[in-house]
């Protein structure tokens, strides 16, 4: 690569860095934590998505899982009816990506960001209809970068597996990113900001187990299965091989919970501070009034898909049967 071809290509990246309103060297901070995830969606029940509309006139058409690529370039229109609002949040986010948008759920009492606007309604059919659409814009719509705003992009497998690689070899982030951005040809192309790699560096870090220390684990547990054929355990790794989340259950914490399942304690403030993972317990309440210990997990982080996920590893070890009742803190 000549020196004019440098300059090019720190321009370019430059010119992304600022419309971002990252410095150029945001993903030199190699020493700090990680500031939250890289996606832009907020939380589920939220019912106003917040982007741009074209003005159409009313449709009464219920949408299927599957959009035509002329549904999506046309986008929503006041009377569509989706079952469900992930489908709906999907399609619209399609369609802001096509037009060079980025699109965020918020409550209908929220007000700022973007002028424009979609609300939904849910109808007697059990369908979300859209009731208004409103296409002003307070910004230009650049549907050349859409792929690196808010909501729209993320760290794909094999750049995870890349950044991953390349930590284990001692380098640093600044450096492992930008090895990155040159491989797939400038930062347009890796589908993400530097500070998205560098949060992912930073928390994949949190779950790199020392030599022989996955092995122990599984060598405990095999251990204990020799001792107790009715113990329970369950091991869950992430799509590039590293340890997730893991679930335990005693033979005799399955004989106490067929009698007492009335009201179940699922508590998360323990931390196993060499891998800030998160050690949970499942606790009962006996025929004392004591409290009894249910099963143990290992969570690497604390969201509705791992909750999901250990919840049905223990309901899966405490033969399907759902407590009454669930406290949790």
């Amino acid at each position: 690569m000549n020196i004019n071809q440098d300059n090019k290509f720190d321009r370019v990246r430059d010119e992304l860095y600022k419309y971002l309103g990252m410095a150029s060297d945001d993903n030199d901070d190699d020493d700090e934590e990680p500031d939250g995830e890289y996606h832009g969606e907020a939380n589920d029940d939220e019912e106003q998505v917040l982007g741009n509309e074209l003005e159409l006139c009313d449709v009464d058409r219920e949408m299927e899982n599957e959009f035509t690529e002329e549904d999506v370039v046309v986008g929503p229109i006041s009377g569509m009816r989706f079952r469900d609002k992930d489908s709906l949040f999907v399609f619209y986010k399609e369609h802001a990506r096509l037009k060079g948008f980025s699109v965020v759920k918020r409550n209908s009492n929220k007000k700022g960001g973007d002028t424009a606007r979609l609300a939904t309604v849910l109808d007697d059919s059990g369908c979300w209809r859209i009731s208004k659409v409103v296409h002003d814009h307070n910004h230009d719509l650049i549907p050349s970068i859409s792929r690196l705003m808010a909501g729209h992009r993320s760290v794909c497998d094999s750049l995870k597996r890349d950044l991953v690689a390349y930590n284990q070899s001692s380098i640093k982030p600044s450096k492992n990113i930008r090895l990155a951005e040159v491989q797939r040809g400038g930062l347009q192309n890796l589908g993400c900001t530097p500070k998205d790699c560098r949060n992912f560096i930073l928390k994949s870090r949190n779950f790199e187990m020392q030599e022989g220390d996955a092995q122990s684990l599984l060598n405990f547990f095999c251990g204990m299965q020799v001792k107790d054929r009715e113990f329970f355990y369950s091991i869950d790794i992430d799509n590039i091989g590293r340890l997730r989340n893991v679930v335990w259950v005693h033979s005799h914490y399955k004989t106490a919970y067929e009698q007492f399942h009335d009201t179940i304690c699922f508590d998360t403030t323990y931390l196993v501070n060499r891998y800030n993972m998160k050690c949970a317990t499942f606790v009962g309440i006996n025929h004392h009034r004591q409290s009894i210990l249910l099963g143990y997990a290992l969570m690497s982080h604390e969201d509705i898909n791992n909750y999901k996920l250990v919840f049905r590893t223990w309901l899966e070890a405490m033969g399907n049967v759902h407590p009454d009742a669930i406290i949790t803190d």
